[in-house]
């Protein structure tokens, strides 16, 4: 459910304490050593528009808007892309937030397999909602629970790799934790870029390859 404290949205379980939901703030991310992460170094050195086909949070949106680039995040579900909104509200207000990185981010609140289909971008990264791993050890942090609660699962990954690879004018770039498996029909990546639990795999795209 969707719930203020404070002045601020938050996504919350009924169990939830105020205060303790998922919510945005751009304030507390810092560009220092930025470039150096998997998810940046993924877009190469000739991307300048990134579309973030999956932008839930805007965590890795913007991040990307930090270090320089150009980025339109789409966001499907309609109590996300409220989130998200209310966290870019006030980080125009905040001055921790870098104000022309803040610029270079725009939120679409629409299902980006059908808003691909009518632009183009340097590259477009898909970070796709996959059902939780079995073991119970394995639980997924809360942030992420509480947007597959309100989202659900990505059952059209496979649908949205293909519009995300359509609309990509140099790379595809694939968001995965470190152990997961390829989506359904993608085919071995042409690189991929290891973190500490992820990686991107990167589909570069026919005119960038030649």
């Amino acid at each position: 459910m969707i719930a203020e404290h404070e002045g601020v949205l938050e996504l919350r379980a009924p169990s939830d304490r105020p205060g303790t939901g998922a919510r945005v703030d751009l304030g507390t991310a810092s560009a220092a050593g930025i470039r150096s992460l998997p998810l940046v170094r993924s877009m190469g050195d000739r991307a300048r528009t990134v579309a973030d086909a999956t932008g839930g949070l805007l965590g890795d949106a913007w991040l990307l808007a930090l270090a320089g680039f150009e980025v339109t995040a789409f966001e499907r579900c309609a109590a996300v892309a409220r989130i998200a909104r209310d966290g870019l509200e006030r980080a125009a207000r905040d001055p921790r937030v870098d104000k022309a990185a803040l610029g270079r981010l725009r939120l679409v609140e629409a299902d980006a397999i059908v808003a691909l289909g009518e632009r183009s971008f340097d590259a477009v990264l898909v970070d796709p909602m996959f059902p939780p791993k079995r073991k119970a050890s394995a639980l997924a942090r809360k942030d992420v629970r509480l947007l597959r609660a309100a989202a659900g699962d990505d059952a059209d990954a496979a649908a949205l790799l293909t519009a995300a690879r359509r609309a990509a004018r140099i790379r595809t770039c694939v968001k995965r934790a470190d152990d997961s498996p390829l989506i359904d029909g993608a085919g071995a990546p042409d690189l991929s870029f290891e973190g500490r639990t992820s990686r991107v795999d990167v589909y570069l795209s026919r005119e960038a390859s030649r």
